[in-house]
């Protein structure tokens, strides 16, 4: 029914409940009250992306995913994966089902990591609408060229963990 990492979340919950506790009931009410808030809010938004998901894994064709970054695409896809992931101008309820429907249309999961690793640190929508104009040109051009090698990295990374741990 939980796996670990659930379990593993519950327990820090508890934790910092009873931290709170000790400094004040009133602490509790309000974090409970808050967590309730945000959990009925964001509830919805991931059924409706899970529902989605689920519709464009049937409409969208597993030949040309599983060519381009399968399994069997080694750094070709691992790369196309990395420049991809960082044009997904999305935040994680909508790009974490588009990673259900790639799976489940034949990626391989080196690739997985890289356009996840390409999303989360390029993420070029970003530099465009908030890095560039808060802290110019010049800094963005040397994060991006400082990071943008980490996703294929990652890829790659994730490539020889599974040579050394298979993954199922």
């Amino acid at each position: 029914m939980f796996d670990i990492a659930s379990l593993v979340l519950f327990g820090i919950a508890l934790v910092l409940a009873a931290v709170a506790a000790r400094r004040s009931p009133h602490i509790i009410k309000q974090g409970v009250g808050l967590s309730i808030e945000r959990f009925l809010t964001i509830l919805p938004r991931i059924g409706l992306a899970l529902i989605a998901a689920g519709f464009i894994s049937r409409i969208v064709p597993s030949g040309p995913i599983a060519h381009h970054i399968g399994p069997d695409s080694g750094i070709y896809g691992i790369l196309l994966a990395s420049l991809v992931g960082g044009f997904i101008p999305s935040g994680p309820i909508v790009s974490f089902p588009i990673v259900v429907v790639l799976l489940l249309a034949g990626a391989g999961i080196p690739q997985i990591v890289a356009f996840l690793s390409a999303w989360s640190v390029v993420a070029l929508h970003r530099v465009f609408i908030y890095e560039i104009p808060l802290m110019g040109w010049r800094f963005s051009a040397l994060r991006l060229a400082a990071s943008a090698p980490l996703a294929p990295l990652s890829g790659l990374i994730a490539e020889f963990l599974i040579q050394v741990f298979p993954f199922n």
